[in-house]
């Protein structure tokens, strides 16, 4: 994929001149191929510049297809969640008109957002004008007209949700639920999270006794970083590392456990993925509390 991404890209560079089929080609390349091989914030700008020229040339539903990446794509490197909540509902009047997949999509966001960020007084779902009321009445509704893809990211952001706030049962439920969608292994930058938060889910499970299965998961899924590190370390390598430490936890080995941590934390602050940084510092402080390092983890959760 990389290779002929390349030979693509080379030949958008020597095209002199714009229009609508220079920039479906565009979308195609760098929203959904090259994502996996640069750092977010280079996908976060072409996202930007594709929104822009999609917008221009009159094309609504690619122009909030691209915003919607943009947005997932901010959330995961850890924009502040004020400014990405009041940039969706921004966004939200003009998708409802001409892009309601990717309204639902962006409703389904801001509500994992206002949860993070304590906002109780936030109503996404009001942009549907009472034809769409919560999470439950969106499933329904894509499972009535076979929307697949919106009924897995229903699951997708319950997975989100509730694994930051750090119930691993019901993340790995929604998980599992999520994984049974045949669109849950389509190339995109939600199969990252989702297999990177599955392993972080697994090895918790497993550490608290729900047996060898989820160790065995856990593995699995830092194996298949592992393979994704190999073409892009900016964006995958903390990822790696991270998983690689819960793993170390996982077999009783300390050392090598607490190096990994620390290791991916400064890989993290290193590319500028705030949330991931955070996240490492939470893990290991779990990690330093059920092994009685109590002051330790505490600094740890005070990062």
């Amino acid at each position: 994929g990389r290779k002929w991404g390349n030979i693509v890209k080379s030949m958008l560079e020597k095209v002199s001149t714009e229009g609508p089929a220079v920039a479906k080609v565009r979308f195609q390349l760098y929203l959904f191929l090259n994502l996996w091989y640069v750092p977010l914030q280079e996908t976060i700008n072409y996202a930007q510049d594709i929104e822009d020229m999609c917008l221009k040339y009159g094309d609504a539903e690619k122009t909030h297809i691209a915003q919607n990446v943009r947005f997932t794509l901010l959330f995961f490197k850890g924009e502040k969640l004020s400014i990405l909540s009041h940039a969706i509902s921004t966004a939200l009047p003009s998708m409802a008109r001409f892009s309601i997949g990717g309204a639902k999509l962006c409703v389904l966001q801001k509500e994992v957002i206002d949860s993070l960020s304590g906002d109780k007084s936030s109503n996404p779902y009001g942009i549907f004008e009472g034809k769409i009321c919560d999470k439950e009445s969106m499933l329904a509704d894509s499972q009535s007209k076979m929307h697949s893809q919106i009924a897995e990211s229903v699951h997708l952001h319950n997975l989100y949700l509730s694994f930051w706030m750090g119930d691993y049962a019901e993340a790995a439920k929604a998980s599992d639920t999520a994984m049974s969608f045949p669109s849950a292994k389509m190339p995109r930058v939600k199969l990252m999270y989702h297999i990177f938060y599955r392993g972080i889910v697994a090895f918790n499970l497993h550490r608290d006794g729900k047996g060898e299965k989820w160790l065995n998961e856990g593995n699995s899924m830092r194996h298949q970083v592992e393979i994704w590190a190999q073409n892009s370390k900016p964006l995958f390598e903390n990822k790696l590392i991270l998983l690689k430490a819960e793993h170390y936890a996982s077999m009783f080995n300390v050392i090598e456990a607490i190096e990994s941590y620390k290791l991916s934390i400064k890989i993290a602050r290193d590319n500028g993925y705030i949330h991931e940084q955070g996240l490492a510092y939470e893990c290991m402080g779990k990690y330093l509390m059920s092994i009685v390092e109590v002051e330790d983890a505490e600094r740890c959760f005070v990062r």
